[in-house]
């Protein structure tokens, strides 16, 4: 590497590893200052406190890495600019894609971190701190994680179960749904008030049995129905209170196979298994576009530099937000929606390179 790349890589370096400490130590104080009443309460341990924001960091310095890219990519080319140093470069005979060749390899490896980190790291870290959140904070609020809304599970007979929610406190379901199908034709159907688990099987109350013959229908109620049904336990429904943060992408493919083996809509839990890849390459994205916007500024304070980056963050942070939301609803396709942001500042950012002074 020359000496170059070298000055170029460590400038970038040291401003990026400054703005990921000042993003986390902001996040902590600020929360901490917001939460400090609710530990002190409920006598939440000290030690608890620091675990729980220990293993909050990860995921925290996964959403500001792409911040902290665009921060370092702005600040280090954008000196270089204002002390006429790119222009020095030029001179000498060097392209401006000579010059940023550096930032944008580092961009790459850094994206590939970053990836790898939220394969390996983060989901591992996630799910200790929503153990200890839900032990320590939400229980002791009467707000802990436990009711799920909509959950729908086939069992090796081939019924579908389907209810309103699922209390995976208690292990007790409201209206309930219990399908069971034969080559699409379906054969009977049990509706149920609610189902509960006791002594190893589930029960049902209140409700009717209905089954389809010949084209009639015979319902029969009843206010205490046991079902058989070994396999399908109260934890397998509870699977469904695992964000999507707390999930490799292995695990989160795994679980969208279920899903739809089941007969569901994956569509939310596909726009994040594609946001797993998206958000990693966000780096690179971010870096190709912050760079070649400071290779063309001359004038302006880091106080302009900050509150650029912060406009473009912030577009670029709500327009994943939008299309997130749009691809769980269905309006766009999944792997459109996780990646969309990114397509439209990258074709920004080789636009802008593409445009500036060579």
């Amino acid at each position: 590497m020359k000496i170059l790349d070298k000055y170029l890589v460590r400038r970038f370096l040291l401003i990026l590893a400054f703005s990921l400490f000042a993003f986390m130590m902001i996040f902590v104080v600020v929360n901490l200052i917001e939460r400090l009443d609710s530990f002190m309460k409920h006598g939440v341990p000290k030690w608890i406190v620091v675990q729980l924001y220990f293993y909050q960091m990860p995921y925290i310095l996964t959403l500001t890495l792409p911040v902290a890219m665009l921060l370092s990519s702005l600040f280090s080319v954008g000196n270089l600019a204002r002390q006429n140093e790119i222009t020095a470069m030029k001179a000498s005979g060097l392209s401006l894609y000579r010059i940023l060749a550096p930032l944008f390899i580092l961009g790459i490896l850094i994206s590939a971190g970053a990836f790898v980190f939220s394969e390996q790291v983060q989901p591992r870290a996630s799910e200790r701190y929503a153990l200890l959140k839900d032990q320590y904070i939400d229980r002791l609020q009467n707000r802990w994680r436990k009711l799920i809304r909509n959950p729908f599970m086939r069992d090796d007979q081939g019924r579908l179960f389907s209810m309103r929610d699922f209390n995976a406190a208690t292990n007790t379901g409201s209206t309930v749904s219990i399908r069971h199908f034969q080559n699409q034709e379906l054969l009977s159907r049990i509706d149920a008030k609610e189902i509960t688990w006791e002594d190893e099987t589930w029960v049902l109350h209140n409700g009717y049995q209905r089954s389809f013959q010949d084209s009639a229908e015979t319902a029969i109620p009843f206010t205490r129905l046991t079902i058989d049904s070994t396999s399908l336990r109260p934890e397998d429904f509870s699977r469904f209170l695992n964000h999507p943060e707390e999930m490799s992408s292995a695990q989160l493919r795994e679980f969208i196979l279920e899903v739809r083996r089941n007969g569901g809509n994956a569509n939310r839990w596909l726009v994040d298994l594609y946001l797993k890849y998206a958000i990693p390459f966000a780096n690179l994205i971010i870096v190709l576009f912050g760079a070649s916007l400071a290779a063309q500024k001359r004038r302006g304070s880091a106080t302009t530099g900050f509150g650029l980056s912060l406009a473009v963050v912030f577009i670029y942070f709500g327009m994943v937000k939008t299309s997130q939301a749009m691809g769980q609803s269905g309006v766009l396709q999944p792997l459109l929606a996780a990646w969309l942001a990114n397509l439209v500042f990258g074709v920004a950012g080789v636009f802008v390179l593409i445009r500036a002074s060579k």
